[in-house]
């Protein structure tokens, strides 16, 4: 019996839905996004336990892009709290792109 990963190109029902995966010709290519980037970690930890195999080559590039904001207005004080001053939070979406590809397996050219 082998613990080689299962290349068969489909994602188990068990996976967030914000994880996507294809593979064709030795090629397995996930997009993968979290709004925390401790999320997007456990994801990507997830998506290489499971598809990763020894050999294989690892490519990966990410993005942090704000995805919205939340205005907090200033308090007045009073007797008992210092007054607050107004801020800002920034909401951001986190994703990452993920290739691994068999080694020794050269890369198609021109689609064939």
């Amino acid at each position: 019996m082998s613990d080689e990963p299962d290349h068969s190109g489909e994602l188990p029902a068990e996976w967030p839905s914000d994880v996507i995966g294809a593979e064709e010709g030795g090629v397995r290519v996930f997009w993968v996004s979290a709004d925390t980037m401790q999320g997007l970690v456990e994801r990507l930890a997830l998506v290489l336990g499971e598809h990763m195999s020894d050999g294989d080559e690892l490519h990966v590039t990410y993005n942090a892009m704000q995805s919205g904001w939340r205005d907090h207005a200033p308090r007045k004080g009073n007797l008992i709290r210092r007054p607050e001053s107004g801020w800002t939070e920034l909401r951001f979406e986190y994703s990452a792109f993920v290739v691994l590809r068999e080694r020794g397996i050269p890369p198609s050219v021109g689609g064939e």
